[in-house]
């Protein structure tokens, strides 16, 4: 296959252009996309062969099908000023402009992409939280917030983008600290040279080569003291520079090195600050990327914080505008840092006071949740390591604990990976990607000497692959099997990519040629490590081994397969060694990750506790909860995994939360917006109940106390069946499906073998829905609201979806107590307990809040909720559900509740979580929420 890659280059710019013209929704499908291309080559006269045409057409619409929702904030004043908005019309953006454009034109982000990024994270958010670099404030002030992304999500884009906005709005001065290894600095400073300086500063002493947004050769604004050659070194000392006299923005990209804290504290000081008050009056903006890592105060008295943490406080401090602002992909050591500062600046920790932002997630990124969890769209493409571990026990030479002069027998299985990564290097050249950077992964030793042998193994691996290829493959299938090396290359051809578009034939033409000039190189912290450099490569082909430099923000291009066998226990380092997150533009279907089971499902464990994070982090949102209020929990209720090293906890406490459910209620105020999901809902509750009845079981209402349809005794397996089938918003951190079902399976205890099934119904008979054979009035609930970024609808206003009496359905005469005396006997009971918790009385008329009728009530059978409902929203999005509700085609939306009885002899099973010194919101908001009226 021949794709010309300069006419596809040109046709999907032809394309694009029309796409401007007409100025058409930013969202394409494929079928309008396909449309717009025939146009396209029908104007231009030119002439396409088909698979170019589908070369073109998976670039627009890969690059206009990504849409990313906004990110969240927590903030310190949720009615601050906002002065980026007052002011934005004014500031000429001159360098977001060349950024936008260099990230959509050279490094093809999605438009939707950088829109979302140029007006809702950076506009609307990161902007109006720093300081005002014009403002005239009365004292030194400093700043503190936290960005959290995803690993390989494009923080680096954000803070460049940052950068720019902040420049063009007139601050001065950056400073941007990297981690602690060169490699990783030298990286980030080309990017900052590419996207903000626009020339590289290393390249000769007349002012640099241009680079990236400055090969538009338009002036250039900005200068590093720093380059891709040296960090802040001595020499810098000789250079007087002025930064109040310099109208250029000045950079600085340095490690969290004590040495290198200290000099550029020491030379900012001595050529800039103000004699008398020691501090610069110029508006400074400080970056730390990878903020989890060596800027935590791990020391246990705060007044003697870590030497890195201490300088970096110091260096914020010279300057009286000052915002110092970290990025992390794993916050678990930054929520834990003591809030409880001391009020002298000097003092301050970095806990980010002022704000915390999580940044929106794009469509089309590869993260944990699509990889490791067992119904992800590329869960299929792990493969277990089943061929290592512990000699004595497995007979393999190859374990996780190995000495630092190991050197044995590495498993087969990495030959296999290897192999792998040849066929998908073919594959990629036969898509036309020929000039696209690739690489490998090899993470299994952290000794730099295992390493080294390591490197050994596998240049004798590809050596002999390397001959085998080039002399015994051929268009002879049975004559090329005879050599092993292809027998096995074509074992994984059968294994991996059988089903790709392309045949044997068309991979033994090109496989040779895509691997001819690979490389294999050490990436590590030592000062001996070979560098992976990219820009000076126009397709750099590598198999890169290491271990902690390939593990902490070092990006490698192009990556597709990996082989990582390693025992880290801690969900931060294990969440940074997950290089393989990211992007895959054209090639998601081919990258391969080697693991080990354990180490899967540790990163499946690790998602689900990241999502459950980041909607704890909406309801503080809406709560208006500040980052000093932070009580974020953590799901930490593994026996092997640890949330991040211990001395970075030693202000974190434990939080039991239990979920053995016995003697509670739990329900489904927040619903999916999404009818799709809505109707997949009801059809399955209806589906139930047909079987249900079809099987004689008795579907009636029942008249007592509040108005019901129910149905009695249902098998736990069957509601357990019924669970599994159901889409439950994340945001009901109590009614966790996966949670419950573990639940109800592991118990033996006999109270939970039948439930009782309840239709609860409104009050009002205009509204009604037809339901397996019976009209059922439907649940009214008003001041429903609508959040479509989230995709989430919010039940009423008071964060409760039932009424405080609902959970009497169910409850029937027992050993002789009529079902009357029963209710009478536990309303008793609650008003003991309340009047001995609150010293009051409780007076006639208060209401029983539901838990009333399975806290204090143990002979009943547990009962499952269900709320056939009438939602209605508030004027300002009354058009919006609207639209919902039509696409519902008068099927109602379905809300759920689950109560389980008294239990005062069952096991207990807490989840245990970890959470900051304030750790408190969630328990307050469950007592408000039982504190509304009963209907």
């Amino acid at each position: 296959m021949n794709i010309d890659l300069e006419k596809i280059s040109k046709l999907t710019g032809f394309v694009e252009k029309l796409i401007q013209i007409k100025d058409m929704e930013t969202v394409l499908d494929e079928t309008i996309v396909a449309e717009m291309i025939e146009q396209a080559i029908l104007i231009s006269g030119a002439s396409y062969t088909d698979e170019e045409k589908e070369a073109a057409k998976r670039d627009i619409t890969w690059k206009y099908q990504i849409f990313a929702n906004p990110g969240q904030s927590i903030l310190e004043d949720y009615d601050q000023d906002n002065w980026y908005d007052d002011r934005k019309s004014e500031i000429e953006p001159k360098f977001w402009t060349r950024y936008k454009n260099y990230l959509i034109d050279t490094k093809h982000f999605s438009p939707n992409i950088v829109s979302t990024l140029g007006e809702d994270t950076l506009d609307q958010k990161l902007m109006n939280y720093i300081l005002d670099p014009k403002a005239d404030y009365p004292n030194s002030v400093l700043r503190r917030g936290l960005i959290i992304g995803d690993v390989q999500s494009g923080k680096t884009s954000t803070y460049i983008g940052f950068i720019c906005k902040a420049a063009d709005a007139g601050y001065k001065v950056f400073i941007l600290l990297t981690g602690t290894i060169e490699s990783l600095r030298k990286q980030t400073q080309e990017r900052v040279e590419e996207g903000f300086i626009g020339i590289d500063m290393s390249a000769n002493s007349t002012g640099g080569k241009r680079v990236g947004v400055g090969l538009d050769n338009k002036p250039i604004h900005a200068m590093a003291m720093t380059s891709r050659a040296s960090d802040f070194k001595g020499d810098n000392d000789k250079i007087a520079v002025s930064l109040a006299g310099n109208n250029d923005a000045v950079v600085f990209v340095i490690k969290k090195n004590t040495t290198t804290l200290t000099k550029l504290t020491n030379w900012l000081v001595s050529l800039n600050a103000d004699p008398v008050t020691k501090k610069i009056d110029i508006p400074m903006l400080m970056i730390d990327d990878e903020a989890d890592n060596a800027s935590i105060n791990t020391s246990s008295n705060k007044e003697d914080p870590t030497k890195i943490n201490k300088l970096i406080r110091k260096l914020a401090n010279v300057f009286t505008k000052s915002n110092y602002v970290g990025f992390t992909a794993t916050p678990f050591a930054n929520v834990f840092i003591d809030p409880e500062t001391t009020e002298k600046m000097e003092t301050q920790d970095l806990f980010p006071e002022n704000f915390i932002v999580a940044l929106p997630t794009p469509s089309n990124y590869i993260g944990p949740n699509r990889i490791f969890d067992e119904n992800g769209e590329y869960h299929s493409q792990l493969v277990y390591i089943t061929d290592a571990g512990r000699e004595e026990e497995d007979g393999y030479p190859f374990y996780f604990k190995h000495k630092k002069e190991w050197e044995d027998e590495l498993p087969d299985s990495l030959t296999d990976s290897i192999y792998t990564f040849y066929l998908a290097n073919a594959i990629r050249d036969l898509r036309g990607d020929y000039k696209e950077h690739r690489s490998m992964l090899i993470n299994i030793s952290r000794f730099v000497k295992v390493q080294k042998y390591i490197k050994i193994e596998v240049e004798n691996i590809h050596s002999a692959a390397y001959r085998s290829i080039k002399y015994n493959l051929s268009h002879n299938l049975d004559e090329s099997l005879k050599d092993p090396v292809v027998k096995r290359l074509y074992k994984m051809w059968n294994k991996h990519y059988v089903n790709c578009e392309f045949t044997w034939d068309q991979i033994v033409d090109s496989i040779f040629a895509s691997i001819e000039n690979l490389q294999i190189k050490i990436v590590n912290s030592s000062k001996n490590s070979e560098k992976l450099e990219y820009p000076k490569n126009e397709s750099l082909r590598v198999i890169a081994i290491g271990g902690l430099a390939l593990s902490r923000g070092l990006t490698l291009e192009g990556l597709i397969v990996s082989y990582f066998y390693r025992n880290t226990c801690t969900y931060d380092v294990l969440m940074q060694m997950g290089r393989w997150f990211g992007y895959r533009k054209n090639y998601d279907d081919l990258f391969r990750i080697w693991t080990h089971e354990d180490s899967a499902r540790w990163y499946a464990e690790i998602a689900d506790s990241t999502e459950r994070l980041k909607a704890d982090m909406e309801r503080m949102h809406e709560l208006k909860r500040k980052p000093k209020d932070f009580g974020i929990r953590v799901r930490n209720d593994s026996k092997e995994l640890n949330i991040t090293a211990a001395n970075k906890m030693r202000n974190a406490t434990n939080e039991y939360e239990f979920s053995s459910y016995f003697g509670g209620i739990i329900e489904t105020p927040y619903l999916v917006f999404d009818h799709e999901v809505q109707q997949k809902n009801f059809r399955t509750t209806e589906l139930l109940v047909d079987s249900l009845i079809s099987d004689g079981y008795v579907f009636e209402r029942n008249e007592a106390g509040r108005g019901h349809y129910i149905i009695q005794s249902v098998p736990k397996t069957i509601i357990i069946d019924y669970l599994r089938e159901l889409t439950i918003s994340k945001y009901n951190s109590d009614f966790d499906v996966r949670q419950i079902v573990d639940f109800l399976e592991s118990t033996i205890d006999k109270s939970l073998d039948f439930f009782d099934i309840a239709f609860m119904e409104g009050k009002d008979s205009a509204y009604t829905t037809d339901f397996c054979g019976e009209k059922i009035i439907k649940v009214y609930r008003e001041h429903c609201s609508i959040n479509s970024e989230t995709k989430r609808l919010s039940i009423g206003q008071r964060g409760k979806l039932g009424g405080p009496g609902d959970g009497r359905a169910g409850i029937v005469d027992f050993n002789g107590k009529s079902a009357v005396h029963i209710i009478e006997e536990a309303k008793k009971l609650y008003r003991i307990d309340y009047e001995q918790d609150k010293g009051v009385e409780f007076t006639e008329g208060k209401t029983y809040p539901s838990l009333t009728w399975f806290k204090y009530i143990e002979n009943r059978r547990p009962v499952l909720l269900v709320y056939l409902m009438e939602i209605v929203a508030d004027n300002d999005q009354k058009s919006q559900m609207d639209i919902f509700k039509s696409r519902m085609n008068g099927i109602p939306v379905v809300g759920f509740a689950l109560g389980f009885p008294k239990n005062d002899n069952a096991a207990k099973h807490a989840t245990k979580y970890k959470a900051n010194k304030v750790y408190n919101w969630f328990e307050q908001d469950e007592i408000l929420a039982e504190a509304g009226e009963e209907e």
